[in-house]
């Protein structure tokens, strides 16, 4: 299927950025509304099991653009607007995102123990906090069953990230645990719509969620290095290397995407969401690393670079209108 030439983008891009932040507008006021009383009476217990992060995670990034973005990007595939239960479902989904990475991570339970932990009464207001969001969102998704055993893959796959520690870990097997841990991911977060799955659609949603998982690897490459954590972009010395995988992984989704039984003009509609609203974003965050690296000889080398210079601040307007750029201009083509 023929992309969409720059000169169309650029024309329908103005339109696209009210209708997403229309779409984070109405999500901030629903998070106010919904999740506002329980993340007060979790704050209010200040018992150390949740830290600032933790609520800022859940407010401005998860529980904001799970919904707002990708749920969106859904509901513009199908063709039908969200409902108020599959909002609520996803936002819960979304907020439940940084808890779990915390659970296992931070506290280094297993998927059986974090799996033990929802299913009874919790103790800290963290743990509280997990179970709330845990059984709304449960009580909202058409299919509780499905959507409980995709969560179950999400923990096993985060699990398995905590490999990513081991130096020797080699780039074939980090390949392999970001596509799946983000696939994961993105196939947990669909079973919040009512609508099934159409052909393909599955596959479609894993290649996407890679290429997601990927793209938090970028922001978070100052804490990963800081940590251990080797990931295909602490472990790549070519930043343009990254670059290409993107554009070309993204090529063979917007392919893909045509394969389902979706109308042509949904699954433009879907990937502009996607690309302006996330893919975008990556590349000015591996522009960044690019300046980065002219600095070390043209070699990404994170552990030798400042803070600042590995902490790519997308709400500067610089970066936001770079992200526009980019959207119109890179997204929607494959590198040469």
């Amino acid at each position: 299927m023929p992309k969409p030439r720059p000169i169309i983008t650029a024309w329908q891009t103005p339109g696209l950025i009210l209708g997403l932040l229309g779409q984070l507008r109405e999500q901030r006021h629903f998070l106010r509304r919904h999740l506002g009383p329980p993340l007060a009476r979790a704050r209010q217990s200040a018992d150390g099991s949740l830290e600032e992060a933790d609520f800022r995670k859940i407010i401005h990034y998860y529980g904001l653009a799970v919904p707002a973005i990708l749920g969106e990007a859904f509901c513009a595939l199908r063709g039908a607007p969200m409902t108020a239960r599959e909002r609520l479902a996803s936002t819960c989904q979304g907020a439940m995102t940084g808890l779990g990475d915390d659970f296992l991570d931070k506290k280094s339970l297993s998927a059986e123990a974090l799996e033990l932990l929802l299913a009874k009464p919790g103790s800290s207001a963290g743990e509280q906090l997990a179970q709330y969001l845990f059984q709304t969102a449960q009580a909202n998704v058409p299919d509780p069953v499905h959507s409980l055993a995709q969560l179950n893959r999400v923990m096993a796959a985060q699990r398995e990230s905590q490999k990513q520690t081991d130096p020797h870990l080699g780039e074939p097997a980090i390949a392999a645990i970001t596509w799946e841990k983000g696939g994961a991911s993105v196939l947990y977060y669909r079973t919040a719509f009512a609508h099934p799955l159409a052909d393909n659609e599955a596959a479609l949603l894993a290649k996407l969620g890679g290429l997601m998982q990927l793209g938090n690897d970028l922001f978070d490459v100052f804490e990963d290095t800081q940590n251990g954590v080797n990931t295909l972009i602490t472990s790549n010395k070519k930043v343009i290397d990254i670059r290409h995988l993107l554009l070309i992984e993204l090529e063979l989704a917007y392919e893909m995407a045509f394969l389902t039984n979706y109308p042509p003009a949904s699954v433009r509609r879907f990937f502009a969401l996607l690309s302006l609203g996330i893919f975008s974003r990556c590349l000015v965050c591996m522009d960044q690393w690019e300046r980065s690296a002219q600095t070390t000889n043209g070699v990404f080398l994170p552990h030798l670079y400042r803070r600042k210079a590995l902490i790519c601040d997308m709400e500067k307007p610089a970066n936001l209108w770079r992200s526009v750029y980019h959207h119109v201009y890179s997204c929607y083509q494959t590198p040469g």
